[in-house]
């Protein structure tokens, strides 16, 4: 009895392990910086599930929205100067412009301070 219990303890352990790894495998996380209403690098090249943080290098906070409220990922939101904004999953393109292989490009407008007017219009490029 007392086998059996380790065996299924080291194959439910064996399982998580594998699946926790397989859920990272393959995703990439990228740093956007923002200073003076200008987003850099753009655009930034990303894969489906790769992850963007946009991260304030001045003294402003910022607000990120894409012109589709769920893709590529969910917004609007606010990155914040001073802390570590979290990132964000790209999980489609929805709202994006399609081009060669498969391939999209999505804007976004980035917003300082809530300031009524955008000023700067950068993209994700989304390569399969």
């Amino acid at each position: 009895m007392r086998t059996v219990r380790l065996c299924v303890c080291l194959l439910l352990s064996a399982t998580l392990l594998t699946l926790a790894g397989c859920k990272k495998a393959g995703f990439k996380s990228y740093d956007v910086g923002i200073k003076n209403c200008g987003a850099t690098p753009d655009p930034v090249t990303v894969k489906e599930g790769d992850q963007v943080r946009w991260q304030p290098g001045d003294q402003h906070d910022y607000t990120i929205r894409f012109s589709h409220p769920s893709e590529p990922t969910g917004n609007p939101f606010t990155v914040k100067q001073g802390v570590s904004n979290p990132a964000h999953p790209i999980r489609g393109h929805g709202g994006c412009v399609p081009s060669a292989n498969g391939e999209f490009y999505c804007k976004y407008t980035v917003i300082r301070d809530n300031e009524s007017t955008a000023c700067a219009d950068p993209g994700v490029h989304i390569i399969p």
